[in-house]
């Protein structure tokens, strides 16, 4: 709503400011006045019981869990879903057949306001329907199968969200079948899983060392990058995570660093040549790093 309202301020109202802020503000409580009546006869046509939010959404669980957790910032989510209008007509949806999920961060890569929102309501587990008016949702502007103005009918289930730390335990405990002749944990976090051990050179900050590695994403155990750096420590060069780990290794050594996303991208994650996430924002990171060299 926020990138439709600034490109009518700039095209129909460069001069006329206080008309234009007025026409706006009008425009947005009639779209308000419009949905919720869409909303309301909706639900009085199929006689649901359903709970007003304070952002204007309504919604009903269908399928409590009260155990449930709620999401919190950064949490992986993982939910079935079926998007559509108040006419039925079906936008998008997972293949629950096929056990697909749609993954995404919360807080991260869920970029639809009214989903956002209504992930904030239901507990993993919890199934529920949620009636999500335009400005939380399309806005104005019509594309594809949805016209402008539309409320959005989206049925959830959240069927699981994960923490950063969980993500990370369950690595460890599921995803590798290596065997580690050590494990230690930096005072930052830093997890590091030697695989084999040596008698080289300690690496400490202010040498140059060489290093192979190969990045993972802990949520997919998915391969981000992979190659040889040199890389000077206590520099800065690398992010805080990898940088760390390889300070407790010895030259010849090979080993797993693992870290959550505060030691490495962080919320703004990392976007490739073509603006997609390589890393997503909130990503514990996995390197399998080898160490070469140093001086």
């Amino acid at each position: 709503m926020k990138k439709i309202v600034l490109g009518l301020v700039v095209v129909g109202c460069s001069v006329l400011l206080n008309a234009c802020s007025g026409f706006l503000t009008n425009d947005l409580e009639e779209t308000v006045k419009l949905n919720d009546q869409q909303m309301l006869n909706y639900i009085n046509t199929k006689n649901l019981q359903m709970t007003k939010a304070d952002n204007g959404m309504y919604y009903q669980i269908t399928k409590p869990n009260a155990a449930g957790k709620n999401a919190n910032l950064g949490d992986e989510v993982k939910i079935h879903f079926v998007m559509s209008l108040l006419d039925g007509t079906r936008i998008d949806s997972t293949e629950r057949l096929k056990n697909a999920p749609y993954s995404a961060i919360f807080g991260g890569t869920i970029y639809l306001q009214g989903l956002l929102d209504a992930l904030s309501i239901l507990k993993e587990g919890e199934r529920g329907t949620f009636l999500v008016p335009s400005y939380l949702a399309f806005g104005e502007q019509a594309r594809d199968k949805i016209p402008g103005k539309s409320v959005i009918v989206f049925d959830l289930e959240a069927v699981r969200y994960r923490s950063e730390a969980q993500q990370i335990d369950e690595y460890i405990q599921n995803g590798t079948n290596t065997t580690f002749v050590s494990t230690d944990t930096t005072e930052s976090g830093v997890k590091v899983l030697k695989m084999t051990q040596t008698t080289g050179t300690q690496l400490a900050a202010g040498q140059t060392t060489t290093v192979k590695y190969t990045g993972y994403l802990a949520s997919t155990i998915k391969q981000f990058d992979t190659g040889q750096i040199d890389v000077y420590l206590g520099g800065g060069g690398v992010v805080k995570g990898f940088e760390e780990g390889l300070q407790k290794l010895r030259v010849g050594e090979k080993a797993v660093l693992v870290f959550k996303s505060a030691l490495g991208y962080g919320p703004q994650g990392r976007q490739d040549n073509t603006g997609a996430y390589a890393i997503p924002p909130y990503s514990p990171l996995i390197f399998v790093v080898e160490i070469k060299s140093t001086k």
